[in-house]
């Protein structure tokens, strides 16, 4: 049977808990099924309506009696035209027992369930005018195809998620394909050789036959069909191991492929990154990053900026690198930049994507973050917040985050807190995060006297140099 890809679009109702696709000629729906009709290929991206996911128009598995059946965005039974009468579906969540949904299919019809996650579904038919179920099938994806989708879009959030495809492998037993950007795959493809990989955008081919499809993503407060629990108490990796029915214990770190080894920059340095999407996000203590850059350049560090905007208007607030760094910023290869973080000794930055890519480099990440909390983003013993002023809205579900806004702060916009939670954060509390870091603190260790940061508050102010170190 030749199967074909949907091409239209229709918005999923947020409130639907099951769906019924009549084939062509469609006969009338089933009394049990008053809800509204739409289309097998679900609609939209659930993050994005300007672009639409495509799958398989008929369930990709034969079950009996001609009966169809897959678990593309949730279940999907349907029913042959012909040879079948009436039948009763019913679908449990199996490792609980619990029904999920019951109804009477006619023939030709097609039951979507709403949840979009993994569940370890069970499913049953009856004919209605037969006493016992005549098909009883509990979801198994071993050694079957399933889809992972990674969608093309922001650094940190795919390098955060893409390890998942390989551990859904490992933990379900399911032959993986992982669909993502170019440049990702570029990144890992030879350091995950049991995956398959597919181009978003390129993928008809790769998903006519998957068992099941899985979407990686942070949704929106009107998507909760996507996940299981809201992304704001897991954070950006246990909330995608969830949506993949995965153990919630563990925070897996990207493998990418290797780098030449020549030296980028001579002597020892740091790599800095002082830009991010929202200037929630940025580090706002006037001066800062200055202060700190004099700091380091003190006790004997280069500081290389590697941002790829040297500067940003977010329409109230101008936004630029900090001028006391080495400029190493533009649009380069992301084999570049992680070139030169590898040989840095350590990484300054925010809750963005070069943060994530610094993480994934093996190096100490001192992460500067007031609208999160640590669960949200990797773990790192070098996090700095301030936790006396207002922080972690990103991870209040009441305060969805919007990449929209000019600058995001859902509690005090437009007042004198306006983002507090990082103005707060003093450049002392930076460089002592800095100082316990195992490479610095033994660079500190060989000074005859601590060295002076009286930008930072952190010594005398009569201080004005550094003593040198010893030999």
């Amino acid at each position: 049977m030749n199967y074909s890809l949907a091409k239209t679009g229709f918005e999923m109702p947020s409130d639907l808990s099951f769906s019924v696709q009549p084939a062509a000629p469609a006969p009338a729906p089933s009394p049990a099924f008053q809800r509204p009709l739409f289309g097998p290929e679900i609609g939209p991206d659930p993050r994005n309506a300007s672009q639409t996911i495509l799958m398989a128009e008929v369930p990709t598995q034969q079950g009996p009696r001609g009966v169809r059946f897959d678990f593309c965005f949730g279940f999907r039974v349907m029913l042959p035209q012909e040879g079948i009468g009436a039948c009763e579906l019913i679908v449990e969540d199996d490792d609980s027992g619990m029904p999920l949904f019951q109804g009477v299919l006619q023939p030709g019809q097609m039951a979507v369930g709403d949840r979009k996650y993994f569940i370890r579904y069970r499913m049953k038919l009856r004919a209605v005018n037969e006493e016992k179920p005549f098909w009883d099938y509990r979801f198994d994806c071993r050694d079957k195809v399933v889809c992972v989708i990674v969608p093309d879009g922001g650094l940190g959030d795919n390098l955060a998620w893409m390890p998942f495809a390989e551990r859904f492998r490992t933990f379900h037993g399911a032959k993986v394909r992982c669909i993502a950007g170019e440049w990702l795959i570029r990144l890992v493809q030879p350091e995950y050789p049991e995956l398959e990989f597919a181009p978003v955008g390129q993928t008809s081919e790769k998903i006519l036959d998957a068992y099941a499809i899985y979407f990686c993503a942070i949704f929106g407060a009107d998507r909760r069909a996507w996940r299981p629990i809201d992304h704001q108490q897991l954070g950006m990796q246990r909330s995608v191991a969830a949506i993949l029915g995965l153990p919630l214990d563990e925070e897996p770190k990207i493998r990418l492929v290797p780098t030449p080894s020549e030296r980028v920059i001579p002597g020892p340095y740091v790599c800095i990154s002082a830009m991010a999407t929202n200037p929630s996000k940025h580090w706002n203590y006037p001066d800062g990053w200055n202060k700190i850059i004099r700091y380091l350049k003190r006790i004997g560090y280069r500081v290389a900026v590697i941002d790829r905007d040297r500067e940003f208007d977010y329409g109230t607030r101008h936004c630029h690198v900090p001028e006391e760094a080495e400029d190493f910023t533009g649009v380069l290869p992301l084999f570049d930049r992680i070139a030169m973080l590898r040989q840095a000794e350590f990484f300054i930055g925010l809750p963005s994507g070069l943060s994530w890519l610094a993480w994934a480099c093996d190096i100490p990440v001192v992460l500067i973050s007031g609208f999160s909390m640590p669960n949200c983003e990797f773990p790192t013993p070098y996090r700095v917040t301030n936790y006396h002023f207002c922080h972690g809205c990103w991870n209040d579900s009441g305060c969805f985050f919007d990449m929209t806004a000019p600058v995001w702060c859902p509690r005090h916009l437009g007042t004198p807190r306006e983002i507090e939670c990082t103005r707060m954060i003093s450049p002392r509390m930076v460089k002592r995060a800095i100082d316990r870091i195992p490479a610095v603190a033994a660079r500190l260790a060989k000074f005859a006297e601590p060295p002076f940061c009286e930008d930072c508050g952190d010594q005398p102010d009569t201080a004005q140099t550094a003593k040198t170190p010893r030999d």
